[in-house]
């Protein structure tokens, strides 16, 4: 349980980051203003990912291959929180969201995995194993 509260955060943290910069830019270069409020709009958008990010775990590995339902599920909701929460005229939050989502639900995978799992403690090398000749 402690795990998955450590995950969502650490997911959401990660996300909102990204989000907000890629909402705060795009916005800007697209419309030439950012949508009011969008701390908030974004804060709630991130956890929404964050949340589907807790329960699918999408990884860089798995993806593309075996996880290939999953991620499009993920991309449908990527891309209508991009449309009505954060605002983008669907053309432009299809490809931001499927870039976003993409690029970064992967690396948030490799931090959450990285802070959450203990290492494993290295084994001795055992000295003078090697006798024979290289």
């Amino acid at each position: 349980m402690m795990a998955n509260v450590w995950a969502l955060l650490i997911y959401w943290l990660v996300f909102l980051a990204a989000c907000y910069t890629v909402v705060e830019v795009m916005q800007d270069q697209f419309y030439d203003e950012v949508t009011p409020q969008a701390w908030l709009k974004v804060g709630g958008g991130t956890l929404i990912f964050a949340a589907l990010a807790v329960w699918l775990r999408p990884s860089f590995d798995t993806m593309f291959t075996s996880d290939i339902a999953w991620t499009v599920l993920q991309g449908i909701v990527w891309f209508v929180v991009f449309t009505l929460v954060f605002q983008f005229h669907p053309p432009h939050a299809l490809g931001l969201s499927l870039m976003t989502m993409v690029l970064v639900s992967g690396l948030a995978t490799l931090g959450v995995d990285s802070l959450t799992k203990g290492s494993r403690p290295a084994t001795p090398v055992r000295a003078g194993s090697n006798t024979g000749p290289i």
